[in-house]
């Protein structure tokens, strides 16, 4: 169901979610073991990932996100394969631990997201690129 969702997103859900991720709209988050809330920039999934369609980024230390790399299932971190869907995605957001329950690195940030942040980061992540 989240498939169809996401290949159907609403371009205003698509859009928010591009702001998310570029940092436009900003995000919320700490690093793991630490109370501090990171400044806004440091919270920007651009500043670590490409998104769909985007080379990585000048600085980017980690893979870029789409709908393939997230969708199916891939071996990651040394860990088993991971494939997400939007309500793993956003649990590994707000916990740093995959649906393989492999924890993230302490660099990447658990996010303070809501459902509809979320949701919006999904739609544009995974939506169908022309």
């Amino acid at each position: 169901m989240a498939a169809t969702a996401s290949a159907t997103a609403a371009p205003d859900a698509v859009a928010r979610g591009a702001r998310l991720f570029d940092g436009a709209e900003p995000l919320a988050g700490t690093l793991s073991g630490h109370d501090a809330p990171l400044p806004s920039a440091a919270t920007r999934c651009v500043q670590c990932h490409a998104g769909p369609g985007r080379s990585s980024a000048a600085g980017a230390t980690t893979l870029s996100l789409d709908r393939n790399l997230l969708r199916e299932a891939r071996a990651r971190r040394g860990g088993p394969p991971v494939a997400y869907d939007e309500a793993s995605f956003c649990r590994t957001l707000r916990t740093g631990i995959d649906p393989a329950s492999i924890v993230l690195p302490r660099s990447m940030p658990r996010f303070e997201v809501d459902d509809a942040q979320c949701a919006a980061l999904w739609a544009y992540l995974t939506r169908a690129q022309p």
